[in-house]
């Protein structure tokens, strides 16, 4: 079999050593003998075998590597072969000159030193032949001045100035280091022979894609066309290589411009004579400058039909659909009844819709209600609280971002809630929470209908339905200048504003039944009713937290009651945050000083006095008084109001 290493070696010697280790370590290479002169009118001879990789040493490997494409392995000078030079030199009175190549003397000086040998060096960097002369009248001048006892070398400085000095001692590579250089160059063959594998198992798969790819020189010219590519171009690859990319089609001149800049293009429409397609651009750049490109082209019609499946699988894999319609929104009301006919016409609209309503009054249920009664019914619906993160954290969540777009972002990126909510529903609940910086991020994605995640470049188009939702006053916070007025106008297209509880008594009693018997279902318990004195209580109280507070009240009786017919006297513990029914003064307690005004004024006081407790810290202000943080920002205001009066 044709050998496909080559050692050149610079001197007989070192070929010599060459032959033993051919025989003895079962790796097949011929050798050459060439000195520095030679080597490289040796290499076009060698490059016409056909041989894969060289292998040489000091300046005659780096010649050759310089003049060839060929890879060059340097065979070393162990610190074994220095060893074996010096070791007898070791105190003796004698002085030493080290002289030579600086890369391959200068662990001969360490290990002179290490051998408490007096020396001192001579070292140059690559030097041309013609230079050698005056190399040698500074050795020559060194050594008159320093007399030296013997001069160590490799092979130039032996040719060159070996005579200046009696005593020259040759530094050769041993058999060791010539076995490591052939073990090496075979591993590289092997690498080598791989990446042919590689390649031509990647040509196999780049025609298996159904993108049309080429692959680009930094000329713009045409290295490697896959299959799909001469499909759609309707030429033959074999008539394709070598050409301008814009001989193919004169609208894929876009690739010249990534070639002269190397940044990614991936997005680009162009019209070709077969039609529209999307342009994916990648450099494959080199030493700071672009060398090469990958082309892909896709048609844009299919990329509409990959992206439509995608989103579909997304969500489904994401579970981002709506549970509830608007019938399961149970009102005995004629208010809260007429109001959601109104919903219905709505929910038959693409318009924004603005849900108001006092904390726990179903403004998520009414939202997912509308998606279900909308033409987007089959599309995600995505819900997202602006009031439950920090500004900076929602906004990743909202708009998604790229790589590289913060500290801690995914290598993948992530897609944004607005880009799952495509083809369907986003819902932004408490969105009076929402951070003014991105209520004018908001206002564009409504105004233009499409977005850029964080770190992008490009904006994405998004077809979604907003609804939102607070229980704050958005026109009171526009006066203040918390809530921009544009945005306002835009979210309040369709306005809808739910009833709390305390004015709709009817709902009172069918709810709570409802509540109880669907938590005592889930806790396999068999409450199943409310007796009259329970239910006059119930009727009793305000509820500030509307249908919300209602259930957890159910949910604890439902636990708690040790009969199916709930009697008010056997369930008092779960009662215990109910007031006292009107009429019915609560018990003085000499530590409840704030109590010696009307229920608002004490209300204040109390959110004063924790907030001050609290060094203003609002989410563990909310956590103590049981209220959410648009709550106390509304008691906040109030108080704010109270002391400016």
């Amino acid at each position: 079999m044709h050998a496909q290493i080559c050692l050149v070696a610079p001197f007989v010697q070192l070929a010599e050593i060459a032959g033993t280790v051919r025989s003895t370590c079962g790796i097949n290479f011929d050798i050459e003998t060439a000195n520095l002169e030679e080597a490289v009118a040796l290499l076009p001879r060698l490059e016409a075998r056909h041989y894969q990789v060289l292998i040489s040493r000091g300046r005659t490997a780096e010649l050759l590597r310089q003049h060839s494409v060929l890879p060059v392995i340097d065979i070393t000078i162990s610190s074994y072969d220095i060893l074996e030079v010096l070791a007898d030199l070791a105190g003796q009175p004698c002085r030493v000159g080290i002289v030579g190549h600086a890369g391959i003397m200068r662990d001969c000086a360490k290990v002179a030193a290490m051998l408490g040998i007096s020396f001192y060096c001579i070292l140059f960097e690559q030097a041309d032949a013609g230079e050698y002369a005056m190399l040698r009248n500074q050795v020559r001048e060194r050594v008159a001045r320093e007399p030296i006892d013997v001069m160590v070398g490799d092979t130039i400085p032996q040719s060159r100035f070996g005579e200046l000095c009696g005593n020259f001692r040759l530094i050769s590579s041993g058999p060791e280091s010539v076995r490591q250089a052939v073990e090496s160059a075979q591993a590289f063959l092997n690498v080598l022979q791989l990446e042919r594998v590689t390649r031509d198992h990647l040509s196999t798969v780049l025609d298996m894609f159904e993108k049309a790819v080429f692959s680009l020189d930094r000329g713009g010219c045409i290295t490697h066309a896959n299959r799909t590519a001469a499909m759609v171009f309707q030429m033959n690859r074999a008539e394709m290589l070598g050409k301008p990319i814009e001989a193919v089609d004169p609208a894929l001149a876009v690739a010249r411009q990534t070639i002269a800049d190397g940044i990614w293009e991936v997005g680009q429409v162009v019209e070709t004579r077969h039609g529209r397609m999307v342009c994916y651009l990648y450099p494959i750049n080199g030493n700071g400058a672009s060398h090469s490109i990958v082309f892909a082209l896709e048609r844009v019609e299919r990329l509409y039909t990959i992206e439509r499946r995608v989103r579909y699988q997304e969500q489904q894999k994401s579970k981002f659909t709506a549970t509830y319609r608007l019938d399961d929104y149970v009102t005995y009301d004629t208010a809260m009844q007429a109001r959601l006919e109104l919903l219905n016409r709505y929910a038959g609209t693409d318009a924004t819709v603005l849900i108001i309503g006092e904390s726990g009054t179903g403004k998520e249920l009414l939202a997912q209600g509308i998606h279900n009664a909308s033409r987007r019914a089959g599309g995600p619906f995505v819900a997202v609280n602006c009031g439950a993160l920090p500004p900076t954290l929602l906004e990743s969540e909202l708009f998604g971002y790229v790589d590289g777009a913060f500290t801690g972002a995914s290598r993948k990126g992530k897609k944004g809630l607005f880009e799952l909510a495509d083809k369907g529903t986003l819902f932004l609940d408490e969105i009076g929470e929402l951070d003014k910086t991105l209520q004018t991020r908001l206002l564009r994605v409504i105004q233009e209908r499409q977005l850029m995640r964080l770190g992008a470049e490009q904006a994405i188009p998004v077809d979604i339905r907003i609804v939102a939702a607070t229980n704050q006053n958005l026109e009171e916070m526009v006066v203040a200048g918390t809530f921009r007025q544009d945005l306002f106008f835009r979210l309040n297209v369709l306005k809808f504003e739910t009833l709390p509880l305390r004015m709709r008594r009817r709902d009172i009693i069918p709810s709570a039944v409802l509540l109880l018997r669907r938590h005592a279902r889930a806790y396999k318990t068999d409450v199943v009713d409310l007796d009259a004195g329970l239910r006059q209580a119930l009727l009793q109280y305000g509820w500030p937290g509307n249908f919300r507070q209602l259930s957890n009240i159910m949910e604890r009786i439902a636990i708690t009651a040790p009969d199916p017919v709930v009697r008010l006297d056997t369930v008092e513990p779960a009662l215990s945050d109910l007031r006292r029914p009107p009429g019915k003064p609560p018990a003085q307690c000499a530590a409840c000083e704030f109590a010696q005004d009307d229920l608002e004024a004490v209300r204040l006081r109390i959110v004063a006095k924790v907030m001050a407790e609290e060094s203003n810290c609002k989410s563990q202000a909310a956590r103590r008084l049981g209220i959410d943080r648009g709550t106390l920002n509304r008691w906040l205001k109030e108080l704010d109001g109270k002391a400016r009066h």
